[in-house]
C-alpha cells in the first residue's frame, strides 16, 4: 500500500537529476548514468579522492553501473561512451591492474540554479 507524503514524511534515499540534462540531446540511459556518476563524484569529493591536479575522480566498475541501472554491460558501456562524446565525463586508464578513473565534468558557463 502507498501513502501520501506529508510535511513530516521521511523520504527514501535519492540522488539529484541535474536540470541541465533536460536540454541535452542524450539518451535517457546516458542521462541517468550521468546523475549516478555525479552522485558518486559527490561522495569522492567528500572523501578527498583527487588526482595530482586536484580533480575529483570516481572508481566505478562498468559491471556495477550496469547492475545499478538494471541494464546490460553493453548498454552501460554505450552510455559511458555517449557521455564521453558529449564532454560530460573523461575516463583515464591507470597502470596495469588498477581501476580506471572517471572524471565527471560540468558544462562550461552553465548556471546551476533551479529553473
Amino acid at each position: 500500500m502507498t501513502d501520501y507524503m506529508t510535511i513530516t514524511t521521511e523520504l527514501p534515499p535519492y540522488f539529484f537529476f541535474p536540470w541541465f540534462l533536460m536540454d541535452i540531446d542524450l539518451t535517457l540511459t546516458a542521462k541517468l548514468t550521468y546523475a549516478l556518476l555525479l552522485d558518486r563524484a559527490r561522495l569522492s569529493r567528500f572523501n578527498g579522492w583527487t588526482d595530482e591536479a586536484g580533480r575529483v575522480y570516481i572508481i566505478f566498475p562498468i559491471e556495477k553501473i550496469a547492475e545499478m541501472l538494471g541494464k546490460s554491460l553493453t548498454t552501460a558501456k554505450n552510455a559511458l561512451t555517449e557521455l564521453e562524446a558529449a564532454g560530460l565525463i573523461e575516463r583515464k586508464r591507470q597502470q596495469f591492474s588498477k581501476p580506471n578513473h572517471i572524471y565527471v565534468k560540468l558544462p562550461e558557463g552553465q548556471k546551476f540554479s533551479h529553473p
